[in-house]
């Protein structure tokens, strides 16, 4: 789990962080997807809760901009496009290299520890559900813990607090791909790599394995996009949102 995020559930198990990271989970694994209407009523409907903490998930979410508010119209999941792809998994690069690079620099025995544990429990886990049209919570769960050990010892929260923003967002598109069934991808090895350069305090093989690792989960993401990109906006029946 990312560090800034760790910190926020630890200090805050309210009705109201409760409600706001269910919401987030279901908009980054698009169980809720880009562009879909989200109606208060039918969000109380799904999480069981009252339209208080909907609405301040909604408005917490829209500044991280994973939602959009329109005026006359209420609030959306924010769309997708190959544009804005490129920009996030550009500016993940140089952000995420950054933070690696003070990671090595500063990081302990604690810090390799926990990054060969938390490769450990990636290896484990399967990509995809078991009929492979959805992503499977518990790797993108473990997912997401990697990612955050590679950097967590960089020293800066706020570093990390723009890091884990960034990867959220290209998270979703992730899942678009997998949604899509595009080529399956077994970028465990890759991972291994950059752990083992990392670990060796080789920053400048880390990097470069870093760089290429997401420009490669770029390009496969890209080829998913049709019927994604600028497709017209949804709106959740009672029953979906129920779900």
């Amino acid at each position: 789990m990312p560090l800034a995020r760790a910190v926020e559930e630890a200090t805050e198990p309210t009705l109201n962080a409760t409600v706001f990271n269910r919401l987030r989970a279901d908009i980054v694994a698009c169980r809720l997807m880009p562009n879909e209407r989200l109606r208060v009523e039918a969000l109380r409907e799904r999480y069981g809760v009252g339209g208080s903490p909907i609405r301040e998930a909604l408005m917490r979410l829209e500044a991280e901009g994973l939602v959009e508010l329109e005026q006359h119209k209420g609030f959306r999941v924010s769309g997708v496009s190959r544009d804005r792809l490129t920009d996030l998994m550009s500016t993940r690069i140089e952000i995420e290299g950054l933070a690696l690079r003070w990671a090595i620099e500063r990081g302990g025995v604690e810090w390799e520890a926990d990054l060969l544990g938390a490769f450990h429990r990636l290896s484990r886990q399967r990509k995809t559900t078991a009929s492979g049209g959805a992503i499977n919570a518990d790797w993108a769960r473990e997912h997401r813990v990697f990612h955050a050990a590679l950097v967590v010892a960089c020293g800066s929260p706020t570093l990390l607090s723009i890091r884990d923003n960034l990867f959220d967002q290209t998270s979703r598109y992730v899942a678009l791909s997998i949604i899509s069934r595009s080529t399956p991808r077994n970028d465990i090895a890759e991972h291994e790599q950059i752990m083992r350069a990392a670990l060796n305090r080789n920053v400048a093989q880390a990097l470069a394995l870093n760089r290429e690792h997401i420009d490669r989960t770029m390009q496969k993401v890209m080829k998913s996009l049709a019927g994604h990109d600028g497709s017209s906006k949804t709106e959740p029946t009672n029953g979906r949102a129920a779900k």
